[in-house]
């Protein structure tokens, strides 16, 4: 990590008696100095987690739940303000933010500074306006270091008398925040909360309730991890891996499945697909006995029954092959040889998605259902291409019509427009000498790109005068998902099938040229909003989804780098920090997807596709 010192004069700058007309001792005390200024690398994951929480109020008062705080280097300012992208942003960060501002700069002992804030983008709360003031107390001792101790006061700049509830209608925050300007981070936060809330009745003809909110909280910085220490994340990640897949067992439910709600096909074949790619023996008995319920189980849902054929291929992908996934090395696909019973299983299952797209609608929902027709979900529309690419490799055969229209539409539903950006096109990080990292040497593309991206059931926006986006992460990893996928079942195609789908060679590579410049502006978007601490956008929802989405265009797109971000080995550093002591991410579906991407388990293309960014 880089350092700035920490520049502290305790000493008296003159302790020296004056003998005038008699005995007179005068004493000038110095004030405590230091660097109050945050000064992280960009590749430094910090994790700040909770220490301690209570609620101090009546019985009936609501009861803090606040999870961590985490965020990379990148993320955060000098003055301790969080990235701009980085909203919305969650309760604990907006209530972090207001502990974490600094002056930027050196400051003394007694130095004080205000703050204003306008909070409209904050998840689990209301649009909230602060006023915030700040007082660099002492130096003080915590955590066994020497830290600036910051007291910050924090309260309601002017109720929102307009809002319907719920609005706050008091809140008076304390932040004592402990920063250590030689880590150049916070080591620790103490926040008490004393607030008020006007939230609507349990029933609508009752008039509005106020609960109090009277909350105790610590959070305490984690060891920091340096995401360029590759071979220390690695063994790391062995560690995790085989304490998920441990623990993934374990959620199987007492029937042999892992349900997902509805999805219990679904959350079968996710966990199977998992269990595979992680090195699971595919002879072992109990993977037998879950793939058995799989046949006997009814087709329900399209995410259903795509999975299920994305596991029937990990059952024949080779140890070798899944081992190149881990180390980030290429390996040549070898063959799919699937039993006979398998391939009529993997046939019967692609037969369902052919027969169930949501007609006339060029997309798939969930399921097929004439009464919305016009309802499309880019979230099973993304698995369906990933099941049909899939279904090809294992030898089942597909019918034409489905993919051309497919991704002409999906290119219609992407922003129209957006921030242009020119796209890193080779990126070469510093190496280290000494400690210490050099320059990182980074080209960027000639033209500009626009970044656009996609929203989930509708087409996208992006508003020039504002910058506001419609779009999220996971949903424009699902976009750029059906893209590389149309390319790469086309690209796979026998001229005469690629004739019946295109008419001829010319309206083919026009659609493919179409198809990515689509795709190079879908790859500009998640270059700008790059995360791996939250959903682009869309703060923490699906954040275990987006990481496996994440994980999986760019190990479609064969790429190390997306822009000037190791998303590897940034998003692995969070996830083995994140996992319970369990060995879990949560349930079984968000302990899937983290396997998988700390797995690389995305069988990446045997024709790479074209994606306009950088080569690794």
């Amino acid at each position: 990590m880089r350092t700035t010192a920490l520049r502290v004069a305790a000493a008296l700058l003159a302790v020296l008696p004056l003998m005038v007309a008699g005995p007179r001792h005068v004493t000038a005390l110095a004030r405590d100095k230091a660097e109050l200024a945050w000064n992280v690398d960009s590749t430094t994951y910090l994790h700040y987690a909770v220490e301690t929480q209570a609620g101090v109020g009546e019985e009936t008062d609501p009861k803090p739940n606040l999870q961590y705080v985490h965020l990379m280097g990148y993320e955060i300012g000098p003055d301790g303000g969080l990235a701009g992208l980085s909203r919305p942003w969650v309760f604990e960060e907006m209530l972090f933010q207001l502990g974490a501002a600094l002056p930027g700069a050196s400051a003394r002992a007694e130095d004080a500074w205000t703050r204003e804030w306008s909070f409209d983008r904050v998840s689990g709360t209301q649009q909230l306006e602060v006023s915030s003031s700040y007082l660099f107390k002492e130096l003080a001792a915590y955590s066994g270091h020497e830290c600036a101790h910051i007291v910050g006061t924090h309260k309601l700049k002017a109720e929102r008398a307009g809002d319907n509830p719920p609005r706050w209608t008091k809140f008076e925050l304390t932040t004592d925040a402990f920063f250590d300007g030689e880590a150049g981070c916070l080591l620790g936060m103490k926040l008490a909360l004393r607030g008020s809330k006007l939230e609507p009745a349990p029933k609508a003809e009752e008039q509005p309730v106020t609960r109090n909110y009277l909350w105790d909280l610590e959070w305490k910085l984690k060891p920091p991890i340096d995401s360029t220490e590759t071979e220390w994340i690695k063994k790391k990640v062995d560690i995790a891996i085989s304490r998920g897949v441990e623990r993934l067992w374990a959620q199987r439910g007492k029937e042999g499945y892992w349900p997902y709600g509805r999805h219990q096909r679904g959350g079968t074949a996710l966990a199977l697909l998992a269990l595979l790619m992680c090195g699971e023996n595919p002879d072992d008995p109990r993977v037998t006995e879950a793939f058995t319920l799989l046949q006997d189980t009814e087709f329900v849902t399209t995410y259903d029954v795509a999975v299920s054929i994305m596991a029937y291929e990990a059952r024949y992908i080779s140890k070798t092959e899944r081992e190149a996934f881990l180390e980030g090395e290429k390996a040549a696909p070898g063959k799919r040889e699937l039993g006979k019973e398998d391939l009529a299983e993997v046939q019967r299952l692609t037969d369902w998605l052919i027969a169930n797209r949501n007609e006339p609608n060029v997309m798939w929902n969930y399921t097929r259902d004439p009464d919305q027709a016009a309802r499309y979900d880019f979230s099973v529309t993304q698995y369906a291409l990933l099941g049909l690419g899939t279904a090809m490799r294992c030898g089942a055969k597909i019918p034409t019509g489905y993919v051309r229209e497919l991704v002409q539409f999906v290119r219609t539903l992407q922003a129209p427009d957006g921030p242009e950006i020119k796209r890193v096109v080779d990126y070469k990080p510093g190496k280290k000498k000494r400690g210490k990292k050099g320059d990182d040497k980074v080209t960027l593309s000639t033209k500009d790109i626009k970044a656009r991206g996609w929203a989930y059931t509708y087409a996208a926006t992006w508003t020039r005068e504002t910058g506001a986006t419609s779009a999220y992460g996971s949903m424009t990893c699902a976009g750029i998902t059906t893209l590389i996928a149309g390319l790469d079942i086309a690209a796979n195609m026998d001229e005469e099938t690629r004739r019946a789908e295109f008419t001829n060679n010319s309206m083919y590579k026009n659609w493919e040229r179409d198809t990515q410049l689509a795709l190079d502006s879908g790859m500009a978007w998640m270059e700008l909003w790059f995360s791996i601490t939250r959903n682009p956008n869309n703060g923490r929802y699906w954040y275990y989804y987006y990481l496996y989405g994440l994980e999986r265009i760019c190990m479609l797109a064969d790429v190390r780098y997306l822009g000037i971000h190791d998303w590897y080995f940034q998003g692995a550093s969070a996830l083995i920090t994140l996992q319970a002591d369990d060995g879990s991410w949560g349930g079984a579906v968000d302990t899937s997807f983290a396997l998988l991407f700390l797995k690389r388990g995305t069988v990446q293309l045997s024709k790479p596709v074209y994606t306009g960014g950088p080569k690794d």
